[in-house]
């Protein structure tokens, strides 16, 4: 049985392989409250962008957790919350730019 040759020049698979330069990290601005429901300004953040991850890396003044996310618009994200964070809350979006 012949084994197969799988080489492959270093610089044509790093290229090829690797998507690391295009996974994204954005933090919102802190949010105002008010709603539990609450569109995040997340600055960078495209239409286009595939939401890999959103959590909450800073609770409102209401110490309550997000429970998800809906409405990708670009610089935006709606995040939701089980009743009004209280002012201050911020999200991490984790993204995959294409």
């Amino acid at each position: 049985m012949a084994i197969p040759n799988y080489s492959q020049s270093y610089k044509s698979f790093n290229s090829d392989a690797r998507v690391s330069n295009k996974i994204l990290t954005f933090d919102s601005a802190a949010s105002v409250g008010g709603a539990a429901t609450e569109a995040m300004t997340v600055t960078g953040l495209l239409a286009t962008d595939k939401i890999l991850a959103v959590t909450q890396s800073v609770k409102g003044a209401a110490n309550l957790p997000l429970l998800g996310y809906n409405t990708q618009i670009a610089n935006g994200l709606t995040a939701v919350w089980s009743a009004a964070p209280g002012a201050g809350a911020v999200i991490k979006v984790t993204v995959l730019r294409a």
